[in-house]
């Protein structure tokens, strides 16, 4: 569940009950609001919480007017009237909605909970998100919609010290950077590997310093604590109204009096956790799943819990139990002293908590791809919602927090969301609010638009949603005009599909050129759609070049149908040996019509490529988990492959097609001037007739040396972590699941290299990926499963959609090439690094009003460099459009590139067309705490050891003169700023 950061805002006496009014110029109580502990004793901490679901077995709406509205009511109330206690509050998208519904005298005592440190915010985001399958970008997004949001209500007293990832599925090291890099002192979590965990209690080592970043130095290190079992109470003492355990009953003339018996139980629970924590510090759960409903009835029976500590006085090896409320931070600040008054020298952690196992045969790989329609919607929206903010900041309009998209993403991020571990009708629900959203942005974005440029026609920008499966009523026609605008701040070319009638289509660009376009077949015959939703599949698919895409800028083309005689080609089935370009071509084996290799950026590779799959345990695989068939675990090939090609295929790009099954196909497109390969494939509707769940895989197997089992998956779309087959870094693996605990999370690629060459796979959406024989990588594309793997959700994973089980279609991008000599001048891993900005924030296609004037446009001065991203460009001020939330960022690692991996300074103060920053200023990540205002925790066992002169130096950043307009990155690093702007 998410905490959330509750913030100071002035107030006087509520009720006659005194509480610290806190002004400008005063601090926040920060850790001083933590009950006292005690050197010589075992500090106790209990920590109050209800972990709230945004979404899972019921919709979010459901869970807030059934549960959570009642949880925190009831705690607010029983806070009041106990100085004592402590609760920590998590999920902002819950607490928004009840704020709305609270008098100006309730939310007064809300901050005055928070200005004494009684209610504390951890997280802080719009959501607990996930860690495997979210990209960083939406991950940072929503946090910063949550944490704005409790600046804004309740001050900075509410901003969180901490994160609470009590629920995700495993662990990445890039959440627990950005966690750092927002400023944050430590990380809490449960869930991590059964055999991590075991050998953890017996080293003591589940208290550890989180080294989260091989590149951002000691600035990303994070002290990281795993619960001690799970998030929930211990067995016997969960005290909410719908808890079976005994109340703790204190008269001793009563037939139920328990209070000496609960107190000698609990201690003896705490003596058995305290065994495997390196100092006198344990932190205790009290809370599950939306509990404390009834919040006075908890806090009862915790207050006669602690008095019974009091009054019997239980010891621990000879040593006093010092039992007290607590909360996240506050253990962590224990932790902290502790450490330091005794030395102690915490475990050091440097890769990540994936894949998760609760069990020997139950690996949590599965959700990596489960649901992967799903996850598609999450990026595609997310490009639409990078350029809703970068558009409506131009067009001067103010920040808004009831934003629907920026909600709707928020709220995607969640645990049970993104993951596809949520019932049907919960996925349904998530994808109405980020539909409503995407239309409430749009026209948003045609109303800025046409006002930024001065229009007296409504540009009148439309989508196409459905074009995937050739559907578009705005390309149902013989004329039509589009405005293709690129969101990167560096000009780009993209290869552009629409859905067309059949005819001979003039395309128009900008300056009245002609511009050479290829009509194409739809991958597959999508008439089952249209006899559900009455709509027109289109039956042509034409391909184009939007050539040098203006950056942060458009284009806008016409499209004039001039015959209605067809100039598209004739598809044919055929054996092919080769199809491509002169530099850059796949071939292919005669006898299986597989693909055999792919050359291009100067290098040939042998490379087949197959559609297998496995079948899936009929007990155990589900949303959650992935395990093979036990009577055959190997990914099972579907046979023979048919291929067909495009007769007189276009100048532009061209096309192998191949099928496995009539729900088994794929297009293999080679374009003129891309250095990467694309497989767009389409699956589904999965055949289980013979009552076998199954896992669809892509596999690619080349012929790069021996591999020894190594590959390469990157984190949340940032670095990239090493993965050994077999192996954890940091505790013994065991292979019972030699398919499922091999696999990892890959949100944006995986690859393999040997000492001279490089093979990369890009995916449009987060896959689970390995490698299971040398040189070679496998993703997983669509998941079905016959039965549930009892873990909470209750419903198989087969899905349905237009009447007939799910296809789903996407697509891989496949580079290779010399290491150190990509292309251009660049290293392979620079170019994977363009190609994945590139598929990430697409220039995207709007249909407009015929009256809008062909012309391009862009909103840049120059151009960022190529190292260089404009991760955010978003109105901040909620009353008018003067300040802006910028965030720059190095998107290389080091070493990567020996030229775009080095530092970069940029100038920013003529860069925008249509504003000029005046002054700016630096913030954490989030964009709540200003860089000067923070004070995160110094390890005595870390040494400085960054230059004083890098930009990843505190001191150097904090000396910045707000109107120094030249920011430095180094490799990794992004920057957040506030800016002032005066409009041109």
């Amino acid at each position: 569940m998410k905490i959330i950061g509750i913030i100071v805002l002035c107030v006087g006496v509520i009720q006659g009950k005194p509480f610290i009014n806190y002004t400008e110029e005063s601090t926040c109580p920060g850790y001083d609001a933590c009950h006292t502990v005690y050197s010589d004793r075992l500090n106790v901490h209990l920590v109050p919480h209800s972990h709230d679901d945004v979404g899972w077995l019921y919709t979010v709406d459901q869970y807030y007017y059934k549960r959570v509205q009642y949880t925190i009511t009831t705690v607010v109330r029983s806070l009041l009237d106990n100085p004592e206690g402590r609760f920590i509050q998590v999920e902002t998208a819950f607490f928004y909605s009840w704020w709305k519904e609270q008098s100006d005298e309730t939310k007064a005592q809300v901050r005055q909970l928070i200005n004494e440190g009684r209610l504390e915010i951890s997280n802080g985001a719009w959501s607990m998100n996930d860690e495997a399958d979210v990209h960083y970008q939406s991950t940072i997004d929503q946090f910063t919609l949550g944490l704005r949001f409790i600046e804004d209500v309740l001050g900075k007293c509410a901003r969180p010290k901490g994160g609470w990832q009590i629920d995700p599925f495993g662990h990445s090291r890039e959440h627990a950077s950005l966690l750092a890099q927002m400023g944050m002192d430590s990380l809490f979590f449960a869930r991590i590997d059964y055999r991590d965990r075991r050998k953890r209690h017996a080293e003591k080592t589940s208290d550890m310093l989180w080294r989260s970043s091989a590149n951002l130095g000691t600035s990303s290190n994070i002290f990281t604590s795993v619960l001690y079992n799970h998030y929930s109470a211990p067995g016997g003492f969960c005290f909410d109204i719908n808890c079976s355990d005994a109340p703790i009953v204190t008269d001793p003339d009563s037939s139920e009096y328990n209070w000496a018996s609960v107190v000698k139980s609990f201690a003896n629970y705490v003596n058995g956790q305290s065994t495997h924590y390196p100092t006198n510090n344990v932190l205790i759960t009290m809370g599950d799943d939306f509990q404390w409903q009834n919040a006075e009835q908890y806090y009862i029976n915790l207050d006669r819990l602690i008095e019974g500590f009091k009054k019997f006085k239980p010891t621990i090896s000879d040593k006093e139990i010092n039992i007290i409320y607590s909360t996240p931070s506050c253990y962590a600040k224990a932790v902290k002293d502790a450490v330091e008054a005794n030395n102690i020298e915490l475990n050091v952690k440097t890769d990540d908590f994936f894949p998760y196992a609760d069990g020997i045969n139950s690996v949590w790989s599965g959700y990596f791809t489960s649901r992967p329609t799903s996850k598609r919607l999450e990026r595609f929206a997310n490009n639409l919602h990078q350029i809703s903010k970068q558009i409506l900041a131009l067009g001067q309009k103010p920040y808004n927090g009831d934003n629907l998209l920026s909600q709707a993403m928020g709220v995607m991020q969640h645990h049970d969301a993104i993951t596809g571990t949520e019932k049907t009708m919960v996925e349904r629900d998530y994808h109405k609010r980020i539909a409503k959203g995407m239309e409430t942005a749009i026209s948003d974005i045609s109303t800025s638009l046409t006002s930024i440029l001065g229009l007296e026609i409504d540009l009148n920008l439309k989508l196409c949603l459905l074009a995937n499966v050739s559907i578009c009523d705005e390309s149902d026609k013989d004329e039509f005009t589009v405005l293709i605008y690129n969101p990167l701040a560096r000009t780009t070319s993209h290869y552009i599909q629409i859905p067309v009638n059949d005819g001979t289509w003039k395309v128009t660009g900008p300056s009245g050129e002609e511009v050479e376009n290829h009509l194409t077949n739809p991958i597959r015959n999508f008439s089952y759609i249209s006899k559900i939703t009455e709509d027109k599949i289109l039956p042509k698919v034409l391909f184009f070049r939007a050539e040098n895409l203006p950056a942060l800028g458009y284009k806008v083309y016409r499209f004039e149908k001039v015959s209605s005689v067809s100039n598209s080609v004739r598809e044919e089935a055929m054996a092919v040996d080769q199809m491509g370009f002169e530099d850059r071509y796949v071939d292919f084996d005669l006898d299986t019509g597989l693909l055999k290799s792919i050359t291009i950026n100067g290098v040939t590779l042998g490379v087949k490529q197959n559609m297998m799959f496995y079948n899936g345990s009929a007990r155990m695989t589900g949303a959650y988990i992935f395990r093979p068939d036990t009577d055959y675990r190997d990914a099972i090939e579907f046979g023979d492959v048919q291929t067909s090609v495009l007769i007189n295929d276009g100048n532009i790009v061209r096309e192998v097609r191949q099928m496995w099954k009539d729900w088994v196909t794929q297009i293999i497109r080679i374009y003129k001037d891309e250095d990467f390969i694309e497989f767009d494939w389409a699956v589904g509707p999965v055949d289980i007739s013979d009552h076998h769940g199954k896992e669809l895989i892509t596999r690619y197997s080349t012929n790069l040396e021996d591999t020894d089992g190594v590959f390469y998956t990157d984190s949340n779309g940032r670095e990239i972590i090493d993965r050994q087959k077999d192996y954890r870094p940091t505790y013994r693996y065991t292979n019972e699941e030699p398919q499922a605990g091999n696999y990892y999370p890959v949100n944006s690629k995986i690859l393999i290299k040997d000492e001279t060459n490089e093979f990369a796979v890009l995916t449009d959406r987060s896959e689970g990926g390995s490698s299971l024989n040398s040189a070679e990588v496998e993703l997983m594309l669509l998941r079905v499963a016959t039965d549930d793997d009892s873990r909470g959700v209750g419903e198989n994973l087969n899905e349905q959609e237009f009447a007939q089980g799910l296809v789903a279609r996407g697509s891989h991008f496949v580079t290779l090439g010399r290491i150190t000599e990509g292309n251009n001048g660049r290293t392979m891993a620079a170019v994977e690094r363009d190609i994945a900005q590139r598929k990430l924030l697409q220039p995207w296609v709007f249909y407009t009003s015929e009256e809008t004037p062909l012309e391009e446009r862009s909103f840049l001065k120059k151009e960022l460099p190529p190292n260089v991203h404009l991760l955010t460009l978003e109105s901040w001020n909620a009353t008018g459009g003067n300040t802006f939330l910028i965030r720059l960022e190095h998107i290389l690692e080091n070493d990567e590139d020996p030229n775009l991996s080095q530092e970069v300074t940029i100038d920013i103060s003529d860069l925008f067309d249509t504003f000029t920053i005046t002054s700016m200023k630096e913030f954490m990540l989030a964009a709540n705490t200003p860089l000067e205002e923070s004070n995160r925790f110094v390890w005595p066992q870390v040494v400085e050891n960054e230059s004083s002169s890098s930009p990843l130096h505190k001191k150097n950043r904090l000396a910045r003169d707000e109107s120094d307009l030249k920011i430095t990155l180094a490799p990794m690093q992004i920057r957040t700023f506030v800016a002032t702007v005066e409009f041109n």
